[in-house]
């Protein structure tokens, strides 16, 4: 029991350091006190340094950041990224199937920053998950592009949430919020170490 102690302390601290920003639910992500937005307080510097700061970080992150990054000189960046095959899911494509089906679906999201002396803010993202698929003899052949739903329609084939914001997904819940909270990490950690501050 007291090795247990330190092994569930360091746990915790471990999580605690992780930053979640954001959790998503059936209406999308959403912060602390269910607000829209995250703040990350950076005491003592300016809008203008966090804000060049941050828009150097973002420029090392991608390989051609003029395609991802819009701007509002000193006041705001919007990101608008694209990365394949980052969220997964898997599902039971038929109900005598043993075991699940994995797919990875491509993410397409916008991220929007403001700045303020001492604070950055980053908005909710949103985003869309999607996959190509090629059908076989029973779809008659076709192909396209499947969605990942954020919640199951009469429409959608797979979604993260059904319509009473029950999980469907636990998989692709998890890997969304993985995803931008390491990617919010990710932009404060490089911000801070530009210019040694």
């Amino acid at each position: 029991m007291k090795r247990l102690i330190p092994l569930i302390a360091l746990l915790l601290f471990a999580e605690a350091g992780y930053g979640q920003y954001f959790t998503i639910t059936s209406s999308g992500f959403v912060a602390a006190d269910n607000l829209d937005y995250a703040v990350v307080d950076f005491p003592n510097v300016k809008q203008e340094v966090l804000y060049n700061n941050v828009l150097r970080a973002l420029t090392s992150m991608y390989k051609d950041p003029k395609e991802v990054l819009s701007v509002v000189e000193g006041e705001s960046i919007t990101v608008k990224g694209y990365e394949q095959e980052a969220i997964i899911d898997q599902v039971k494509v038929s109900p005598i199937q043993i075991g699940k089906t994995t797919y990875k679906y491509d993410i397409s999201y916008t991220l929007s920053i403001q700045f303020k002396d001492n604070k950055i803010r980053f908005n909710r993202p949103s985003f869309e998950c999607r996959r190509w698929y090629e059908g076989g003899y029973k779809s008659g052949w076709a192909t396209g592009w499947s969605y990942l739903a954020l919640v199951k329609t009469k429409n959608s084939k797979y979604a993260v949430f059904d319509k009473n914001g029950k999980v469907l997904s636990q998989e692709a819940r998890d890997g969304l919020e993985n995803h931008f909270n390491s990617l919010i990490k990710e932009i404060t950690e490089k911000s801070k170490a530009i210019d040694n501050w």
